[in-house]
Protein backbone atom coordinates (compact mmCIF):
# COMPACT_ATOMS: atom_id res chain seq x y z
CA UNK A 1 0.00 0.00 0.00
CA UNK A 2 2.93 2.49 0.79
CA UNK A 3 4.84 2.01 -2.73
CA UNK A 4 0.97 2.45 -4.17
CA UNK A 5 0.68 5.63 -1.91
CA UNK A 6 4.05 7.19 -3.73
CA UNK A 7 3.12 6.62 -7.15
CA UNK A 8 -0.43 7.76 -6.95
CA UNK A 9 1.35 10.79 -5.36
CA UNK A 10 3.31 11.35 -7.92
CA UNK A 11 0.54 11.04 -10.77
CA UNK A 12 -1.24 13.72 -8.75
CA UNK A 13 1.93 15.84 -8.46
CA UNK A 14 1.77 16.11 -12.39
CA UNK A 15 -1.68 18.49 -12.49
CA UNK A 16 -0.30 20.57 -9.36
CA UNK A 17 -1.27 23.89 -10.01
CA UNK A 18 -4.51 23.71 -11.78
CA UNK A 19 -7.06 24.42 -8.93
CA UNK A 20 -6.64 24.77 -5.20
CA UNK A 21 -8.94 22.78 -3.00
CA UNK A 22 -9.76 21.84 0.13
CA UNK A 23 -9.44 23.30 3.47
CA UNK A 24 -6.99 22.79 6.47
CA UNK A 25 -6.90 20.98 9.08
CA UNK A 26 -4.41 20.75 12.09
CA UNK A 27 -2.48 17.10 12.01
CA UNK A 28 -2.75 14.65 14.25
CA UNK A 29 -0.09 14.02 16.58
CA UNK A 30 1.36 12.24 19.81
CA UNK A 31 4.32 12.77 21.76
CA UNK A 32 6.00 10.92 25.05
CA UNK A 33 5.45 12.96 28.06
CA UNK A 34 9.14 14.06 28.18
CA UNK A 35 9.51 14.57 24.36
CA UNK A 36 7.78 17.96 23.36
CA UNK A 37 5.37 20.54 23.05
CA UNK A 38 4.05 21.99 19.77
CA UNK A 39 2.10 24.61 18.56
CA UNK A 40 -0.22 23.70 14.76
CA UNK A 41 -0.54 26.20 12.26
CA UNK A 42 -2.95 25.49 9.04
CA UNK A 43 -1.94 26.65 5.74
CA UNK A 44 -3.58 27.43 2.51
CA UNK A 45 -4.38 23.62 0.87
CA UNK A 46 -1.99 22.43 -1.59
CA UNK A 47 -2.58 23.08 -5.68
CA UNK A 48 -2.65 19.52 -5.95
CA UNK A 49 -6.96 19.18 -5.96
CA UNK A 50 -8.96 17.51 -2.91
CA UNK A 51 -5.72 17.86 -0.49
CA UNK A 52 -4.65 19.83 2.69
CA UNK A 53 -1.90 20.74 4.78
CA UNK A 54 -1.34 21.53 8.12
CA UNK A 55 2.20 22.76 9.84
CA UNK A 56 3.28 21.53 13.35
CA UNK A 57 6.28 22.99 15.38
CA UNK A 58 7.13 20.86 18.65
CA UNK A 59 10.12 22.05 21.05
CA UNK A 60 11.79 19.04 22.43
CA UNK A 61 12.22 19.59 26.27
CA UNK A 62 14.88 16.45 26.61
CA UNK A 63 18.39 16.18 25.79
CA UNK A 64 18.94 14.54 22.32
CA UNK A 65 21.95 13.21 21.74
CA UNK A 66 20.49 10.57 18.74
CA UNK A 67 18.30 11.65 15.95
CA UNK A 68 16.24 8.73 14.46
CA UNK A 69 13.99 9.46 11.60
CA UNK A 70 11.27 7.29 9.64
CA UNK A 71 9.92 8.82 6.99
CA UNK A 72 7.60 7.02 4.26
CA UNK A 73 7.03 10.11 1.87
CA UNK A 74 8.32 13.42 2.27
CA UNK A 75 11.39 15.33 2.13
CA UNK A 76 13.86 15.28 5.00
CA UNK A 77 15.80 18.23 6.39
CA UNK A 78 18.54 17.96 9.30
CA UNK A 79 20.81 20.65 10.21
CA UNK A 80 22.91 21.31 13.17
CA UNK A 81 22.65 24.17 15.51
CA UNK A 82 25.10 25.46 18.13
CA UNK A 83 22.89 25.45 21.37
CA UNK A 84 21.15 21.90 22.52
CA UNK A 85 17.92 23.20 21.38
CA UNK A 86 15.95 20.31 18.99
CA UNK A 87 12.61 21.35 17.10
CA UNK A 88 11.22 19.09 15.09
CA UNK A 89 8.68 20.88 12.42
CA UNK A 90 6.11 18.43 10.78
CA UNK A 91 4.09 19.61 7.67
CA UNK A 92 1.65 17.16 6.50
CA UNK A 93 -0.07 16.59 3.30
CA UNK A 94 -3.31 14.35 3.37
CA UNK A 95 -6.27 13.52 0.85
CA UNK A 96 -8.90 13.32 3.87
CA UNK A 97 -7.05 12.21 7.52
CA UNK A 98 -4.28 13.92 8.62
CA UNK A 99 -1.07 11.91 9.50
CA UNK A 100 -0.49 10.62 12.77
CA UNK A 101 3.46 11.62 13.87
CA UNK A 102 5.24 10.56 16.85
CA UNK A 103 8.12 11.45 18.87
CA UNK A 104 9.87 9.71 21.17
CA UNK A 105 12.62 10.46 23.97
CA UNK A 106 14.39 7.75 25.92
CA UNK A 107 17.89 7.64 27.00
CA UNK A 108 18.80 10.86 24.84
CA UNK A 109 17.39 8.94 21.80
CA UNK A 110 14.53 10.84 19.63
CA UNK A 111 12.88 8.62 17.34
CA UNK A 112 10.39 10.64 14.85
CA UNK A 113 7.74 8.95 12.51
CA UNK A 114 4.37 8.73 11.42
CA UNK A 115 1.58 7.15 10.13
CA UNK A 116 -1.00 7.10 7.31
CA UNK A 117 -4.31 6.12 6.99
CA UNK A 118 -5.41 4.46 3.96
CA UNK A 119 -5.92 7.26 1.13
CA UNK A 120 -4.42 8.66 -1.80
CA UNK A 121 -2.31 11.18 -0.47
CA UNK A 122 -0.45 11.47 2.62
CA UNK A 123 2.96 12.43 3.15
CA UNK A 124 5.09 14.53 6.17
CA UNK A 125 7.79 16.27 5.43
CA UNK A 126 9.85 17.13 8.44
CA UNK A 127 12.72 20.00 9.02
CA UNK A 128 14.49 19.28 11.89
CA UNK A 129 17.12 21.63 13.80
CA UNK A 130 19.20 19.44 16.31
CA UNK A 131 22.64 19.69 18.31
CA UNK A 132 25.16 19.77 15.77
CA UNK A 133 27.17 17.08 17.82
CA UNK A 134 24.35 14.53 17.40
CA UNK A 135 24.15 11.14 16.05
CA UNK A 136 21.76 11.36 12.70
CA UNK A 137 20.23 8.49 11.51
CA UNK A 138 17.72 9.30 8.67
CA UNK A 139 15.30 7.04 6.71
CA UNK A 140 13.23 7.87 3.77
CA UNK A 141 11.00 5.75 1.31
CA UNK A 142 10.79 8.47 -0.83
CA UNK A 143 12.07 11.87 -0.94
CA UNK A 144 15.12 13.89 -0.82
CA UNK A 145 17.13 14.06 2.54
CA UNK A 146 18.73 17.42 3.16
CA UNK A 147 21.70 17.42 5.65
CA UNK A 148 23.93 20.26 6.87
CA UNK A 149 26.56 21.64 9.97
CA UNK A 150 26.14 18.47 11.56
CA UNK A 151 29.62 17.14 13.07
CA UNK A 152 28.21 13.51 14.49
CA UNK A 153 28.08 10.47 12.86
CA UNK A 154 26.03 10.45 9.91
CA UNK A 155 23.51 7.31 8.64
CA UNK A 156 21.35 8.31 5.76
CA UNK A 157 19.36 6.05 3.43
CA UNK A 158 16.61 6.69 0.87
CA UNK A 159 14.49 4.31 -1.18
CA UNK A 160 14.37 7.11 -3.82
CA UNK A 161 15.60 10.26 -3.66
CA UNK A 162 18.23 13.12 -3.84
CA UNK A 163 20.70 12.65 -0.45
CA UNK A 164 22.50 16.21 -0.40
CA UNK A 165 24.97 17.11 2.72
CA UNK A 166 27.06 20.31 3.29
CA UNK A 167 29.13 21.06 5.85
CA UNK A 168 29.56 17.78 7.43
CA UNK A 169 32.64 17.60 10.18
CA UNK A 170 32.01 14.28 11.66
CA UNK A 171 34.37 11.50 11.81
CA UNK A 172 32.00 8.58 9.94
CA UNK A 173 29.26 9.41 7.02
CA UNK A 174 27.06 6.59 5.23
CA UNK A 175 25.02 7.62 2.64
CA UNK A 176 22.73 5.26 0.16
CA UNK A 177 19.95 5.74 -1.92
CA UNK A 178 18.87 2.97 -4.37
CA UNK A 179 16.97 5.67 -6.68
CA UNK A 180 18.48 9.00 -6.64
CA UNK A 181 21.89 10.79 -6.33
CA UNK A 182 24.37 12.00 -3.55
CA UNK A 183 26.20 15.02 -3.45
CA UNK A 184 28.12 15.62 -0.33
CA UNK A 185 30.28 18.59 0.86
CA UNK A 186 32.85 18.03 3.92
CA UNK A 187 33.91 20.99 6.28
CA UNK A 188 36.61 18.43 8.14
CA UNK A 189 37.96 15.49 6.56
CA UNK A 190 36.13 12.61 8.02
CA UNK A 191 37.49 9.11 8.97
CA UNK A 192 35.44 6.78 6.67
CA UNK A 193 32.67 8.31 3.70
CA UNK A 194 30.72 5.61 2.41
CA UNK A 195 28.72 6.32 -0.47
CA UNK A 196 26.67 4.36 -2.47
CA UNK A 197 23.46 4.31 -5.09
CA UNK A 198 21.80 1.89 -7.19
CA UNK A 199 20.85 4.34 -10.01
CA UNK A 200 22.46 8.17 -9.58
CA UNK A 201 25.49 9.81 -9.46
CA UNK A 202 27.57 10.67 -6.60
CA UNK A 203 29.46 13.63 -6.32
CA UNK A 204 32.00 13.97 -2.86
CA UNK A 205 33.85 17.25 -2.17
CA UNK A 206 36.70 16.27 0.64
CA UNK A 207 38.76 19.35 2.18
CA UNK A 208 42.45 19.49 0.99
CA UNK A 209 45.38 19.07 3.06
CA UNK A 210 43.91 16.08 4.48
CA UNK A 211 46.17 12.07 2.71
CA UNK A 212 42.87 9.68 1.56
CA UNK A 213 42.34 5.97 0.25
CA UNK A 214 39.65 6.23 -2.56
CA UNK A 215 37.42 3.40 -3.88
CA UNK A 216 35.42 4.52 -6.59
CA UNK A 217 33.49 2.09 -9.08
CA UNK A 218 30.60 3.12 -11.21
CA UNK A 219 29.22 -0.36 -12.93
CA UNK A 220 27.70 1.66 -16.09
CA UNK A 221 29.13 5.61 -15.87
CA UNK A 222 32.88 7.40 -15.29
CA UNK A 223 34.43 7.40 -11.63
CA UNK A 224 36.25 10.91 -11.55
CA UNK A 225 38.94 10.79 -8.62
CA UNK A 226 40.61 14.13 -8.75
CA UNK A 227 42.27 13.96 -5.62
CA UNK A 228 45.95 12.68 -4.45
CA UNK A 229 45.47 9.55 -2.89
CA UNK A 230 47.71 7.90 -0.29
CA UNK A 231 47.36 3.67 0.45
CA UNK A 232 48.54 4.15 4.41
CA UNK A 233 45.83 7.31 4.60
CA UNK A 234 44.18 7.80 8.39
CA UNK A 235 41.02 8.77 5.44
CA UNK A 236 39.09 6.43 3.31
CA UNK A 237 36.52 6.87 0.84
CA UNK A 238 34.49 4.37 -0.88
CA UNK A 239 32.26 5.10 -3.62
CA UNK A 240 30.05 3.28 -5.52
CA UNK A 241 26.90 3.44 -7.95
CA UNK A 242 25.47 0.77 -10.37
CA UNK A 243 24.62 3.69 -13.01
CA UNK A 244 25.94 6.92 -13.16
CA UNK A 245 28.89 9.04 -12.87
CA UNK A 246 31.09 9.18 -9.25
CA UNK A 247 33.28 12.60 -8.70
CA UNK A 248 35.56 12.89 -5.67
CA UNK A 249 37.43 15.93 -5.71
CA UNK A 250 38.49 18.73 -3.47
CA UNK A 251 36.27 21.27 -1.98
CA UNK A 252 36.49 24.55 -3.10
Amino acid sequence: MDRLRVSLLGVLALIAGLALAGCSLSSASTSAASGSTGTATASPALSIPGTHRSTTVHQISSPVSTLVVTSQVGSVTVSGGSGPTTTVTEEGTYSSKPPVTTRTVSGGTLTVSYTCPIELVCSVRYDIAVPRTATVQVTAQAGEITLSGLAGQVTAKADAGLITATGLTGASVSLTTDVGGINADFAAAPATIAAVARVGGITLRVPAGAAYTVTANATVGKATVSIPQAASAPHAITATTDVGAILVAYAS
